[in-house]
């Protein structure tokens, strides 16, 4: 096939002997296309060659215009040049050749007396530069560039070469003076300490100078300025950050004063200083300038030419003050950059300090600075509001930072916290541990000489750590250390933030000078109390939930990182508990205020207490049920060792009581009998209980939750109350086993079962009923009244001794109901209990006989049924 190519070259004779049509036709669209393609290149070719003749076009009309601006710029040139000529020529002009012979001699003694000017005038300038008197200095150099201009005219500048080369080289010495002198101004300016009358001083010199504006001097003045506080804060010296940022303060102040003593009004010079100093020298003439050097006089009056000796240098058109409004936004704007420099460099400044006292030390030396006399009045002449430095830049990032401390700090506490809590649970894991936690009888039943002071002081008594009362409130020596660690932890940072916020409250005296005491801002000092106050109970409520967290999500759950679950859970539900008394430094950090030493509690604490409680009450809940392994294992131990259809009647019948009955048989005569009622629970529900409150005993369980043991006792009722119901249904008891069963039923009902507790109390009727199909009615409504008295002279019985498995005690007695002997005959007061109760709300129990004088049974009537009473014994 024939490429695009070679089309040109294309033979149409050969093309149709040596192709067939098809590809002829082929060949022809691809002519076609290449044809359209060429004609696209032209077009696009021919396109770019038109636009750059368009770009020529366009840039010659531009150099045309260009060309026409310079020419007239070159002729306004040559215009100010014919206009200074004649202004530097006055008294130049050519005077006829007899008088120039005449005068010969005296244009030689004024070249000679010009040229010593231009000699001395160097060391003049320095010390002028030396004193600071930096338009002095400037004047001298504009006398200098006068002479030099009038040498050049008078002798020419030809002949000035040849003849005084001494002239160009020291006008090449003076002219530096110039950049000199602007340096040194830009030095003054910046300088940490400046006057009014320095800075003004500068300034006018610039005016001469640079023949600068008013607004560009405010502009040099504020860059200056701006540029010192760049240099104290970025600065890499050696003063601390307090002393620094004291620094920004006098500055920031003393820059609104330059400002408006410079420009605005000082004292007895309206339009301000700089104003004044310009004022001041515009009329002079350089004859009394250079009589106050060390000169000789008469020379300079004889020889000096009229031309040098009456010009006025400094007359110049005097720079228009610029406007109020300008004024108004130059500070605006200058105020806008304080802001950000203060949020971003004074910030990092300030990320230096690590402690609230450092915070603390640093507003103390910033509040220092004292403002001028005239603060008030200068706002108002600006007709801006009255800025406070320290109020609207300094405060704000001193509180951010004062929050970030206390963050990092209740977080460097918490982790050592963690820390703390994941050791002690690691070492009471151990079985070796000598001061177990979940076994405290160690520690609550060793004497101690610390239990009780000796001598109960006032302080003594507020004291909450004393001895005996963590012993009843079952705070172990391990979880005390916990909560002693963490409130010093707390108390570092507490004790430096309660310095910040309130200890230096001034008060001025009688004494005092009012004047120079700088109220506002003593006053605003505190202005972040309720701000910080604030981020501190925020702060202090994460970090407590944070460490519930990690206690939940660590250490009780199925598989924790340290220690056992249920040691674990034991130890972390004292530890938050105790919390809420041990650590009165947790209290202070939801302090809300504090008025003559006095602290109100914030309402947010009580919140707190509680959440730690309930939480405390949820870890007492997860051990509960973990217990329940272990109340399952007494069952397995003490009641389902056998069952119960299988026992000796003597294991399951420990001692029934006698009671003597009559009935009256149906020839009218009264027959007595005796019958054997249940007179205390089985031997195995009682070592089953008894293991259970022996397990309880280890733990304090005056400590536990009323909940808790609730839980604990529902766990109890439900195993047992279920057992007895399977065995009841699924095993052929018989009445003497069924009647006990019955009996320990409802023994643990009315020992453990609250009356509000509907689903135990159901389960007991529901038990009670399947254990009742096993006994004969007729001889139940006979055993009935005795069962149901010999139960809750039971339950009295072992109230002692199953105490710990009672949550209702009160209901408890007024269903009992009360004790004779526990009353006296004479005033029917209640008698002193012979035993102190160890806390606060434990029950009262009479004392135990140790043995009892024997009694006569009692002779009780009992209705006698309809038919004869038949009882069955095995």
């Amino acid at each position: 096939m024939t490429t695009t190519t070679n089309y040109l070259d294309l033979d149409i004779n050969k093309l149709f002997e040596q192709h067939t049509v098809k590809e002829i036709e082929e060949i022809q669209k691809k002519i076609q296309l290449e044809s359209d393609r060429k004609k696209i290149e032209l077009r696009t070719l021919v396109g770019e060659r038109y636009r750059d003749l368009i770009l020529a076009a366009d840039t010659i009309g531009k150099m045309k215009i260009t060309s026409e601006k310079v020419t007239a710029r070159i002729a306004n040139i040559e215009d100010r040049f014919r206009e200074l000529q004649k202004k530097y020529l006055i008294g130049f002009k050519t005077e006829p050749i007899e008088d120039k012979l005449d005068k010969r001699g005296h244009v030689f003694h004024s070249v000679i007396i010009q040229i010593k000017i231009l000699m001395d005038i160097p060391q003049y300038i320095w010390t002028s530069i030396e004193n600071q008197n930096l338009l002095f200095a400037t004047q001298l150099y504009i006398i200098a560039q006068h002479i030099n201009y009038s040498l050049m005219f008078e002798v020419g500048s030809t002949e000035l070469l040849h003849r005084y080369p001494i002239v160009l080289k020291q006008w090449d010495v003076i002219m530096q003076f110039r950049s000199i002198i602007s340096n040194e101004c830009n030095k003054i300016l910046q300088s940490l300490d400046v006057s009014t009358t320095n800075a003004a001083n500068c300034l006018a010199s610039l005016v001469f100078l640079n023949e600068s504006s008013f607004a560009n001097l405010l502009e040099r003045l504020i860059s200056s300025r701006s540029h010192a506080i760049e240099s104290v804060v970025k600065g890499e010296s050696h003063d601390s950050v307090k002393n620094k940022l004291k620094l920004c303060m006098k500055i920031l102040i003393q820059t609104v004063h330059l400002i408006y003593s410079c420009f605005i009004n000082a004292d007895n010079a309206p339009g301000g200083l700089v104003m004044q100093f310009i004022t001041d020298i515009k009329d002079q003439e350089a004859y009394f300038l250079l009589s106050q050097l060390d000169l000789d006089q008469d020379l300079l009056e004889k020889f000096l030419p009229s031309v040098t000796k009456h010009h006025k240098p400094f007359v110049q058109d005097v720079p228009k003050n610029f406007s109020l409004s300008a004024l108004q936004d130059s500070v605006k704007s200058w105020l806008d950059w304080v802001n950000d420099f203060s949020n971003h460099e004074v910030t990092k400044l300030l990320d230096l300090i690590v402690s609230i006292k450092g915070l603390y030390n640093v507003r103390e030396e910033a509040i220092s600075v004292n403002l001028p006399e005239n603060w008030n009045s200068i706002w108002e002449e600006l007709s801006l509001p009255r800025i406070s430095f320290w109020m609207e830049f300094f405060q704000p990032i001193i509180t951010k930072r004062a929050k970030c401390i206390i963050t990092n700090k209740w977080t460097d506490t918490l982790a050592d916290l963690k820390s703390d809590i994941a050791e002690l649970l690691d070492k009471v894991a151990h079985d070796k541990f000598e001061f177990p936690e979940h076994d405290l009888r160690w520690f609550v039943w060793k004497d101690s000489p610390t239990d009780i002071p000796q001598k109960l002081t006032k302080n003594g008594g507020l004291d909450n750590k004393r001895s005996l009362l963590m012993k009843a409130k079952g705070f172990s020596p391990n979880v005390m250390k916990l909560c002693e660690k963490f409130d010093e932890s707390l108390y570092a940072l507490l004790s430096d933030l309660e310095h910040y916020l309130y200890e230096t409250e001034r008060v001025i005296t009688i004494k005092d000078n009012l004047l120079s005491a700088n109220i506002s801002l003593i006053a605003s000092s505190f202005s972040d109390r309720n701000e910080v106050q604030e981020h501190l109970q925020v702060i202090s409520n994460g970090k407590i939930e944070d460490l519930v967290q990690f206690m939940r999500n660590t250490c009780v759950n199925d598989k924790p990182k340290h220690g056992q679950s249920d040691i674990n859970a034991i130890v972390l539900a004292r530890f938050l508990f105790a919390l809420t008394t041990l650590c009165p430094n947790l209290n202070k950090c939801f302090t809300s205020s504090k008025i003559s030493g006095l602290a109100i509690t914030n309402v947010k604490w009580q919140a707190v207490c509680d959440n730690l409680k309930e939480e405390s009450t949820c870890m007492w809940s997860i051990w509960a049920n973990i217990y329940k392994v272990k109340i399952s294992e007494h069952m397995k131990k003490y009641i389902l060792r056998e069952p119960i259809d299988g026992l000796r009647v003597h294991w399951i019948v420990s001692e029934w009581e006698k009671v003597t009955i009559e009935e009256e048989s149906g020839e009218g005569k009264r027959i007595k009998s005796e019958i054997l009622i249940p007179y205390q629970p089985s031997i195995p529900l009682q070592k089953f209980l008894t293991a259970i409150c022996k397990d309880l005993n280890k733990i304090i369980p005056h400590t536990l939750p009323k909940r808790v043991l609730q839980q604990i006792i529902e766990s109890i009722i439900t195993e047992l109350f279920n057992y007895y119901l399977n065995a009841s249904k699924n095993m052929d008891l018989r009445q003497k086993q069924a009647f006990q069963v019955l009996y320990d039923i409802r023994y643990c009902t009315l020992l453990m079962v609250p009356h509000e507790n509907k689903v135990l109390n159901e389960l007991s009727i529901k038990t009670s009923d399947a254990v009742l199909a096993k006994i004969d009615p007729f001889d139940y409504d006979v055993f009935n009244p005795f069962i149901h008295t010999n139960v809750k002279k039971s339950v009295q019985r072992s109230l002692l001794i199953f105490g710990n498995l009672v949550s209702h005690l009160e209901q408890l007695h007024s269903t009992l109901g009360a004790r004779n002997e526990h009353t006296s005959n004479d005033n029917g007061k209640i008698e002193p209990p012979a035993v102190l109760a160890v806390c606060t709300g434990a029950p009262w129990f009479p004392p135990l006989t140790v043995t009892a004088p024997t009694r006569n049974l009692p002779i009780l009537s009992v209705p006698i049924p309809d038919k004869t009473q038949i009882l069955l014994f095995d």
